[in-house]
């Protein structure tokens, strides 16, 4: 099993809507950042193969000082001579603490995977690798493909795995990806992995959408999703934060863990009836750990990061 995360990675992991930039529009890198939780730059499909290799070298002149926001960048497959230069363009900005990991595009394999963690070894942190699984393939991979020592987490990359699996564009196409969705968060967490990041929602301007899409990665178990226009920010926002009966509930639910601890009880029940034990309290503390982050976050001193 891969080691337990280190501690510098956890506030990045807390960052519910990450929004795609082009590498090759640096100009967007710090509107972005404001805008949005974390920053996807995107070294792979929004960039053109001729223009690659000035966007990368353009890097760490605009990512530099580090951005108001987290950092990932997406780099090409492993199987491409591109993921090499990515990954030696990357390497300081990534000892330097402005890039805290690198989606690793169309991991297909274990073996992708390990000539992923082969490459970055010397980043100088244990868990670096988010792997986007984008074939049917990859997704039937996944346990042995999450087991790789490097590998942070897995995210699908559902354009690719739909045209894969053959199903409708949109909508329609969303009872086809459930078991995919599913056998991703089900193997990231028996690994003991992070929840998966969502895919983005491809339609800017179906707000409806978003939202019930958004609603139905949370219920499923994913955190967070990734944007591709500013504008789907608020909407990601608010699918994965708790809603205000939620955080009551994990309130009231820490409220009288605490009173079990001085009882010494090992379960109790609330005044609607619902039961208490450890599982519960368990869950109670995420909901109310993530609903205090993001108070904190929505502070004047948070707000300024």
């Amino acid at each position: 099993m891969p080691a337990p995360l280190a501690p510098e990675t956890l506030a990045w992991e807390h960052a519910a809507a990450w929004l795609y930039v082009p590498a090759v529009r640096p100009e967007r890198f710090a509107k972005a950042a404001a805008a949005a939780d974390g920053v996807v730059v995107d070294l792979e499909d929004a960039v053109h193969p001729a223009e690659r290799p000035a966007a990368r070298a353009a890097l760490a002149g605009h990512l530099g000082e580090g951005l108001a926001a987290p950092v990932v960048v997406r780099v090409n497959p492993p199987s491409t001579p591109d993921f090499e230069a990515d990954v030696a363009a990357l390497a300081p900005l990534v000892r330097a603490g402005v890039v805290s990991a690198i989606r690793v595009a169309k991991v297909d394999t274990a073996a992708d995977a390990a000539r992923a963690a082969e490459a970055t070894a010397d980043w100088g942190i244990g868990q670096r690798l988010i792997c986007q699984l984008e074939s049917a393939r990859a997704v039937a991979a996944a346990s042995e493909i999450g087991a790789v020592p490097g590998v942070h987490s897995m995210m699908l990359g559902e354009a690719d795995l739909g045209a894969d699996l053959g199903v409708p564009r949109g909508p329609a196409g969303e009872p086809g990806l459930q078991l995919a969705r599913q056998t991703v968060v089900l193997a990231s967490r028996a690994l003991g992995l992070p929840s998966p990041v969502g895919s983005a929602f491809t339609n800017v301007r179906d707000d409806a959408g978003l939202a019930a899409s958004s609603a139905a990665l949370r219920a499923l178990g994913f955190f967070g999703r990734s944007c591709i226009h500013p504008a789907q920010v608020a909407a990601v926002r608010a699918a994965f934060a708790p809603t205000a009966e939620e955080t009551a509930w994990a309130r009231e639910v820490l409220a009288a863990a605490g009173a079990m601890d001085l009882g010494s009880n090992a379960a109790a029940t609330l005044g609607d009836g619902s039961f208490i034990d450890p599982a519960i309290v368990r869950q109670a503390a995420a909901i109310a750990a993530r609903a205090d982050r993001l108070l904190q976050a929505a502070s004047p001193e948070g707000s300024a990061r």
